[in-house]
C-alpha cells in the first residue's frame, strides 16, 4: 500500500472557550476570500496611537489540514455537508432551476476550488449594474493594482510544465482555426516551488500533479486561504473560530450588533447556541447564497434591509460537458497524494492540478457572448465511480470507423474492474468547465419551513450563452473524435437545470438601495436608503453581474477595497504586508 505524501501543519483555529467574553470590535462571518482578506488587512493595518481593534472570524465549517481530506468514495460521501452532517466539506444544494456546489471549512471554497485566478475583461465593468465608483476604480488603475496584490499574496502563476500535459494539448487542439479564440495556460494558485515554510510561515510542498484539487489537497500544495490570508490574520492577532454557524444578526440597543450563532463539536456531535457582541462592525462574508441567507433571516428578526436583498443571483454562466472516449489519451485520472502508487505510475505525468489551461472564445464579439473553456481532471475520490458510470452513458459519437477501439476502451471501464485504468475510456476523456455570461436574473428566497436559501430562476437554462457553450464543446469533442455528453441535468430534464460552482449575487452592489444591497464600499443600505453604521458585506454575493471567468480574483480585489474603507472608518491606515524571504 502506497504511503500518503503530505505535510504537517500547525492548526490556525483559536480556542472557542478563550474567546473575548465582552465581544470583539469587528466580527467577520465566513472565512472565504472576502472574510479572510478583511481579517488579514484589519490585523496588519497601522493604527497609530489608537487601540488596535479586536477581530474574530466565525466559520461554519471545521478546519481541514493536509492528510485529512477524503480520497475515496466512502469518505467522500461522508464529507458531504447536510443538516445531519453540518461540518461536511462539500455542500451541494439542489433546486429545479439551479444546483450549487461549494465548500465549507476554514478557508471556505478555496479548500476545494480549481485555483484559477483570472481577471475578467475590462468591459465587464461597463455594465450599468456596477456602481460608477467601481468603473472609476478600474479607470484609475487601482483595480489592476488590487488584482496584482491578490495574485502576489496568493502566489499565483502558471504551471511550469503545463504545456506538456496531455489534457492541455487536447484543449489547445480544440481551439485551432477558430476566430477570436485565445489559448493560454491559466494563472493558478498552486505552489510549485516552496518546500517547507512559505512566505507566510505555513508548511507546503510542491505540486505533485495528482489532480485532487477539488476534493482537497492532501499533498499541501494548494495555496488555499489557510496558507496565506488566514495565516496573516492569525499572526496579526485575529481569532479564528471554525465550527460556528451564524443564524442571524441584530442591532444592539447599546450600540453595535449581536451575532446569534451555533457552535458545534464533532466528537461527540453536540451543539450550543451563543451570542457574540460586535462592538464596532460586522462583516458578512458567508458567500452566495450564505450572506443573503444570514441577512434574510436578520430581516425577519427586524433588521431594516432593502427589497433588493436576494436579487441579481448569478451562476456566473457555468456549464459542463464531456468529450468521452476520444482518440487522444488525456491522463486525466487523479491519483491523490500517492505518487509512489501503482495508479500513479500508470497515469504519469498525471493530470496536474484540476485546471491548468483555458481558452477564451469570441474575444472579437461583445462581452455577453464571450466564453471561457477550461480543462478539468477527475479526482481520485471519484475515478472508479466515474469509470463505471460513464461507460453506460449514451452521447453523440462524433466520428465513425473506430467502433471496436472505442468499445474496447469502454468495456475496460465497465464496473471499474479492469486495473489497466490508463487504457480505459475515461482516461481518453476531457471534462470541460465553461464560464460565460448569464443575465444574473436569479432570486434567493428564504424557505419558510427550513429557513434555508432557495434559488428561483425559471427558464435560466434557455439563455443563449448555454447554447453557445454547448456548440463549442461539441466542436471540441468532434476534433478529438470523442463522444459528446451534455450536462445531464441540463440536457435530460424539462427544467434545463444548471449546476454552478461560482454562485454570485444576492447582496449586489448598487448606487442606491433601489438597485443594490450594498454600496461600492460594501456598506449595507437599510430599507430607506440610509447606510447601516458598521454593517458590511464582502464576498461573491456583492458582485452584481456574471464575470465570464472564474470569480475569486475579482471577489478578492473588491474585498481588498472594502477592507481599506473599513480600516479608514475605524481610524486606521491600510498597510500591505509582504511575504518573508
Amino acid at each position: 500500500m502506497a504511503k500518503m505524501q503530505t505535510v504537517t501543519r500547525t492548526p490556525l483555529a483559536s480556542n472557542w472557550n478563550a474567546r473575548i467574553q465582552e465581544g470583539y470590535d469587528v466580527i467577520i462571518i465566513g472565512s472565504g476570500y472576502g472574510g479572510s482578506i478583511t481579517a488579514a488587512r484589519l490585523a496588519t493595518a497601522n493604527w497609530g496611537n489608537g487601540a488596535k481593534p479586536t477581530v474574530c472570524i466565525l466559520e461554519r465549517g471545521k478546519e481541514w489540514l493536509p492528510g485529512q481530506f477524503p480520497d475515496d468514495l466512502n469518505r467522500g460521501a461522508a464529507a458531504l455537508r447536510s443538516d445531519t452532517n453540518p461540518l461536511g466539506l462539500h455542500e451541494i444544494r439542489f433546486g429545479l432551476d439551479m444546483a450549487i456546489w461549494q465548500g465549507s471549512g476554514l478557508g471556505g471554497t478555496s479548500l476545494i476550488n480549481a485555483n484559477v485566478a483570472i481577471e475578467p475583461d475590462s468591459e465587464t465593468f461597463d455594465d450599468p449594474q456596477w456602481p460608477q465608483a467601481i468603473r472609476g476604480f478600474r479607470d484609475s488603475g487601482e483595480l489592476q493594482q488590487r488584482f496584482d496584490r491578490v495574485r502576489a499574496t496568493l502566489a499565483a502563476g502558471k504551471h511550469p510544465d503545463g504545456a506538456s500535459l496531455n489534457k492541455v494539448k487536447a484543449l489547445q487542439l480544440g481551439q485551432q482555426g477558430v476566430p477570436g479564440a485565445d489559448f493560454d495556460l491559466a494563472q493558478i494558485v498552486v505552489n510549485f516551488t516552496a518546500n517547507g515554510k512559505n512566505g507566510w510561515g505555513v508548511t507546503q510542498q510542491p505540486c505533485i500533479n495528482c489532480g485532487d484539487c477539488v476534493t482537497g489537497c492532501n499533498a499541501g500544495a494548494k495555496n488555499t486561504l489557510d496558507t496565506n490570508y488566514l495565516a496573516i490574520a492569525n499572526s496579526g492577532g485575529a481569532h479564528l473560530f471554525p465550527q460556528v454557524e451564524v443564524e442571524h444578526i441584530e442591532k444592539d440597543e447599546q450600540g453595535g450588533y449581536l451575532v446569534y450563532c451555533i457552535r458545534r463539536e464533532e466528537n461527540p456531535p453536540q451543539s450550543e447556541g451563543a451570542i457574540l457582541k460586535a462592538k464596532r462592525a460586522v462583516v458578512v462574508s458567508a458567500g452566495s447564497p450564505g450572506s443573503p441567507t444570514v441577512l434574510l433571516r436578520s430581516r425577519a428578526k427586524g433588521l431594516s434591509l432593502p427589497d433588493t436583498l436576494g436579487t441579481r443571483f448569478s451562476g456566473n454562466g457555468d456549464f459542463f460537458g464531456v468529450a468521452y472516449n476520444s482518440d487522444v489519451r488525456m491522463d486525466v485520472l487523479g491519483w491523490g497524494a500517492y505518487p509512489d502508487s501503482d495508479r500513479a505510475a500508470r497515469i504519469k505525468p498525471g493530470p496536474g492540478p484540476t485546471i491548468v489551461s483555458r481558452i477564451k472564445y469570441n474575444t472579437n464579439q461583445p462581452p455577453g457572448k464571450r466564453i471561457t473553456i477550461e480543462d478539468l481532471a477527475f479526482p481520485l475520490t471519484y475515478v472508479d465511480a466515474a469509470r463505471g458510470t460513464f461507460a453506460f452513458l449514451i452521447g453523440k459519437d462524433t466520428d465513425a470507423g473506430d467502433f471496436f477501439q472505442e468499445s474496447g476502451r469502454r468495456l475496460r471501464d465497465m464496473f471499474a474492474i479492469d486495473p489497466a485504468l490508463e487504457k480505459g475510456a475515461l482516461n481518453y476523456t476531457m471534462l470541460y468547465l465553461v464560464v460565460g455570461h448569464d443575465n444574473a436574473g436569479g432570486r434567493i428566497e428564504l424557505d419558510g419551513a427550513t429557513r434555508q436559501a432557495v434559488i428561483r430562476w425559471p427558464k435560466v437554462g434557455e439563455q443563449e450563452t448555454f447554447q453557445i457553450a454547448d456548440e463549442l464543446m461539441l466542436g471540441h469533442a468532434t476534433k478529438l473524435g470523442a463522444t459528446y455528453i451534455q450536462n445531464p441535468s441540463w440536457a435530460f430534464t424539462p427544467f434545463r437545470t444548471l449546476i454552478t460552482v461560482h454562485p454570485l449575487g444576492g447582496c449586489p452592489m448598487g448606487e442606491t438601495h433601489a438597485t443594490g444591497v450594498v454600496n461600492d464600499r460594501g456598506q449595507v443600505f437599510d430599507e430607506n436608503g440610509a447606510l447601516h453604521d458598521g454593517l458590511y458585506v464582502t464576498d461573491g454575493s456583492i458582485v452584481p453581474v456574471s464575470l465570464g471567468v472564474n470569480p475569486f480574483l475579482t471577489i478578492s480585489a473588491l474585498s481588498e477595497r472594502v477592507a481599506e474603507g473599513l480600516i479608514q472608518r475605524l481610524g486606521g491606515t491600510p498597510a500591505v504586508v509582504t511575504p518573508a524571504g
